[in-house]
């Protein structure tokens, strides 16, 4: 999906025309129509301005599908998955049982 129809899909899936996401945007609506048909791209600030509005990140909106780490991810514990889903079955048992019990 080309910049322009990502813009567009994001604006729809808001729920907001193109007039009522200019006017929130502090733009003019045909610098939106702009955006949305290729014929013109978003400052920085209109982009994080649009990111804000349709509440998907700004790498979300332009297309950017890889994840890059700036930083180092600090020293913590550490959850194994397979464990943390076996708790929680065995705690949904658990539940189950007693609402069993209960009458619930």
């Amino acid at each position: 999906m080309d910049l322009g129809k990502r813009f567009k899909h994001f604006r729809e899936k808001t729920g907001l025309n193109q007039n009522q996401a200019a006017e929130k945007l502090g733009i003019r609506n045909y610098q939106l129509g702009n955006y949305e048909t290729n014929r013109s791209e978003p400052n920085i600030a209109t982009l994080k301005k649009m990111s804000a509005l349709y509440s998907v990140s700004v790498d979300k909106l332009i297309g950017n599908t890889r994840i890059f780490v700036e930083e180092e991810i600090p020293e913590g514990p550490t959850i194994d998955v397979n464990d943390l889903s076996k708790r929680l079955t065995d705690l949904a048992n658990e539940l189950n049982a007693y609402a069993i019990e209960k009458n619930i």
